[in-house]
């Protein structure tokens, strides 16, 4: 994988830390692993992309489903973008406003 995966489990939900590159090399690999932090059934999911250096067209599609999955099943999915190459891209494909998108994500138990 491309990419690198970090998560924690906080009293706010589940924070996944994504650094590198989510690409058609990496993006079905975090969709399985999303899946299975996504089936322990948090309340919120934080999938913070702001060491993400690239996203092309399959990151972006695994973001959106994540996106639908945690809509069908109740639960928040707030994105961290940073504000480089993730919130731009999140921006120019007009994604940053159809989802829960914040430059910086709350430190743990902070309301956001």
């Amino acid at each position: 994988m491309s990419v690198g995966w970090e998560t924690a489990e906080r009293s706010d939900g589940v924070h996944v830390e994504l650094t590198g590159e989510l690409d058609i090399s990496s993006a079905s690999g975090v969709e399985s692993r999303l899946i299975e932090v996504e089936q322990r059934g948090p309340e919120r999911l934080f999938l913070d992309l702001r060491r993400v250096n690239f996203i092309d067209s399959t990151g972006l599609s695994m973001i959106i489903n994540a996106d639908g999955r945690a809509k069908k099943a109740g639960r928040r999915l707030t994105i961290g973008s940073g504000d480089g190459v993730p919130r731009r891209i999140l921006r120019t494909v007009g994604l940053e406003d159809r989802l829960d998108v914040l430059s910086e994500l709350p430190e743990n138990g902070e309301a956001a």
